[in-house]
């Protein structure tokens, strides 16, 4: 049975009332008071010490008042407990500008998982009676009508398919494997679902693409609309149940049907596994699989990257909560976690290492990386309600992609490339943005030295240690 935002909230309370107002969670590296860097610079936004703790909290940044901070966000989740405080338009409008990008909970030594407790508070400010703003009003009504926040036709979901010549693929009966493009790829940022499907292609794989796809849910799960979100969740659930394995190229898609959907199920199991695109790539690189051509357009090129929440920090934060909840007083082996932690941030990167080694492109980190990775300001509702903080932030993570010379600015996420992508453009940071598929695609890089078997791909899991088991 689904749950409401205020059950949600009640669970969560013991993990509500072990912040202890520390403030460490405004920072990155706050337990790294020395951490190396690359020194002042002064961007389009400000000027940045990146060196030691760095305020990275975006709200905190952009508003400055305790309450927008989530130390104050989670003092308003206290009192709405204790009955000191009721729900209304102010502490909405307090709750909201939060991107989730949950830096907060990277950084908590007590371990609270800071998005779970502030979109269970949004989810029961809703359920309240407190009208959500205008712009969520406005997605909230278009996914209900159309499937999709943006307002695009249902019928048109796939146009780009057809147009790229993929159309074979919708509807695939004889396919296993899925893709679940998402909508921000569909109707927005289609250079990203054209890459993933092509390199699909490239690679021999009998995938399908569901014409019956809604929107994943994900903004509803983050603004509080959570009837809207389990309404959308159940269809996707139902559409894709045949399938062995659903592959994403979406970080907040994937988040949403591998972190939520079994939350906001009752801890049911998901009917089929999902994976990243970006996994599979570095897994084919890893198993010698695959290489990439010489490409003189990129050869020298200077390539960062930038680590989206929902597929960096959010599954970190995850894998933290599972083992504090296999524990029995919050006493756990932290090697675990570390190397856990590594092997996942080290996918993506495994993709860059090789491009650099086989391409002759320059991989170069910015310094707020993997867990302590600042936000690119799109998630969170934030990009539809809040569109000025919103390109800020982005533009505030384009600064440090500057600070490191990039030519090329690269992330695994539709979501996060438009926000960057806009915020480049805009505050004229002088970068090419791209997604990591994307790069590959548009420069004809895949070098496939073994098509993966229907088996070898369905039979992958997250982690290999899972494989020896």
């Amino acid at each position: 049975m689904a749950k409401t935002g205020m059950e949600r909230l009640e669970e969560l309370k013991p993990q509500i009332f072990k912040c202890i107002h520390c403030k460490a969670c405004r920072f990155a590296y706050s337990g790294k008071p020395s951490q190396k860097g690359i020194g002042e610079y002064k961007g389009k936004q400000q000027t940045v010490l990146y060196e030691g703790m760095v305020d990275s909290c975006p709200a905190g940044i952009e508003y400055g008042w305790e309450a927008y901070w989530n130390a104050g966000k989670i003092w308003i989740a206290r009192s709405i407990l204790n009955g000191d405080l009721e729900f209304s338009e102010a502490v909405r409008d307090v709750i909201m500008p939060c991107i989730t990008c949950g830096m907060c909970s990277a950084q908590c030594e007590n371990k609270v998982p800071t998005v779970d407790i502030i979109e269970s508070l949004r989810a029961a400010c809703v359920e309240a009676g407190i009208p959500m703003i205008d712009k969520h009003q406005l997605v909230d009504r278009l996914v209900k009508e159309l499937n999709n926040p943006y307002g695009g036709k249902p019928e048109e979901r796939f146009k780009w398919a057809k147009d790229a010549g993929l159309e074979k693929y919708v509807d695939n009966k004889d396919a296993k494997i899925g893709y679940y493009v998402g909508c921000t790829a569909d109707y927005r940022q289609t250079n990203i679902a054209v890459a993933t499907c092509k390199i699909f292609e490239k690679l021999g794989i009998n995938f399908t693409l569901i014409s019956d796809e809604v929107c994943c849910g994900s903004p509803f799960f983050r603004v509080g609309a959570v009837d809207t979100a389990q309404e959308l969740m159940n269809k996707n659930l139902e559409n894709f149940k045949h399938l062995k394995k659903v592959f994403f190229s979406c970080a907040g898609c994937y988040r949403t049907f591998t972190v939520d959907y079994p939350k906001w199920m009752d801890d049911e199991e998901l009917p089929f596994e999902t994976l990243h695109a970006f996994e599979l790539i570095a897994r084919l690189i890893k198993d010698e699989k695959i290489k990439f051509k010489a490409n003189k357009d990129l050869k020298g090129k200077k390539v960062t990257y930038h680590d989206p929440c929902h597929t960096g920090r959010h599954f970190g934060v995850e894998f933290e909560q599972e083992l504090i909840e296999q524990s029995t007083n919050l006493m756990f082996d932290m090697r675990k976690l570390d190397q856990k932690l590594e092997e996942w941030f080290e996918k993506p990167r495994t993709i860059l290492q090789q491009l650099e080694k086989d391409v002759g492109i320059e991989f170069q980190e910015m310094y707020r990386i993997k867990m302590n990775s600042m936000c690119c300001g799109a998630g969170g509702g934030v990009r539809a309600g809040y569109p000025d903080f919103s390109l800020r932030t982005a533009s505030l993570r384009c600064d440090e992609a500057n600070a490191v010379g990039a030519d090329i600015l690269t992330t695994e996420c539709p979501f996060c490339w438009r926000n960057l992508s806009d915020a480049n453009e805009l505050y004229e940071h002088g970068m090419q943005v791209l997604g990591i598929l994307e790069m590959i695609d548009k420069y004809d890089l895949l070098d496939v030295q073994e098509k993966p078997s229907e088996d070898y791909i369905i039979e992958m899991t997250r982690f290999e240690e899972k494989e020896e088991e």
